[in-house]
């Protein structure tokens, strides 16, 4: 029934992995989006893909690690993303909130890189834009990024109109199910067919998971509170989301 849009799975081993898988499938997760955040970690999302048909890979970067890349990071990006279980390039971006990233120009030098590398293999990209999303949705434009994810949205609805005009996507994580969220308002205004759900798992477990290491298993509950909000039926999102996804990512 539901489908969980960005998770990072790649710290987990066999056993925790399979166990994890089959919680989310018993609680109506039909499919997860594996996504890496550096070259080591999208690799082990690809293994984890080889071994579970539940899981696609996302693979690329994260603003995190923008500085100390390994030399060779374009050569190995490009031969990882030869994998069939390739379907979006990300997690990338840029982050103005978390003193402890690299410098803002290394993390707009990384981010541009993949944009090109995502326009030229005509790949989806999976952004993360906290603090910066109207610069993030200009970069996409310049680059002539046609189809994105801005995942675990906590912009605001200037930014958030203006990403959804750029014909992009937005991801709303288990922030939205927090008590008294300001992100409510953001849900309510974006249009059902420019949403995609996630737990952006390991973090930001939604309510009544507030606080615990977050699982693929507890999308749903992200999904339900998108019903809530929108006063619709869980089923009629949960069908809503799952073309999305399709449309974006080409994930049957």
């Amino acid at each position: 029934m539901w489908i969980d849009a960005h998770a990072h799975l790649y710290n987990l081993d066999g056993p925790d992995l399979a166990v994890a898988i089959t919680k989310a499938h018993k609680a109506g997760v039909d499919h997860i989006l594996d996504t890496g955040t550096s070259i080591d970690t999208s690799r082990q999302v690809l293994r984890q893909c080889a071994e579970h048909s539940l899981l696609s890979a996302a693979v690329g970067i994260s603003p995190f690690d923008a500085e100390n890349l390994p030399e060779d990071w374009q050569a190995s990006l490009e031969s990882i993303l030869k994998d069939p279980a390739v379907v979006a390039i990300g997690e990338t971006g840029i982050d103005s909130t978390n003193p402890t990233y690299p410098n803002i120009t290394s993390q707009i030098e990384l981010f541009e890189a993949q944009l090109h590398v995502a326009v030229g293999r005509d790949l989806p990209i999976i952004i993360h834009s906290r603090g910066y999303e109207i610069k993030a949705r200009e970069m996409c434009h310049t680059a002539g990024v046609k189809k994105a994810m801005f995942h675990c949205f906590t912009g605001d609805i200037s930014a958030l109109g203006k990403i959804l005009d750029a014909g992009y996507f937005v991801s709303f994580s288990g922030i939205i199910t927090f008590k008294n969220s300001p992100l409510v308002e953001c849900v309510r205004y974006a249009p059902l067919s420019q949403m995609l759900i996630e737990t952006d798992s390991p973090y930001l477990a939604p309510v009544p998971h507030r606080g615990k290491i977050n699982e693929p298993a507890w999308v749903g509950l992200v999904g339900k509170k998108v019903a809530e909000i929108k006063k619709i039926n869980a089923v009629d999102v949960a069908d809503a989301l799952r073309k999305n996804v399709f449309t974006l990512f080409g994930i049957k």
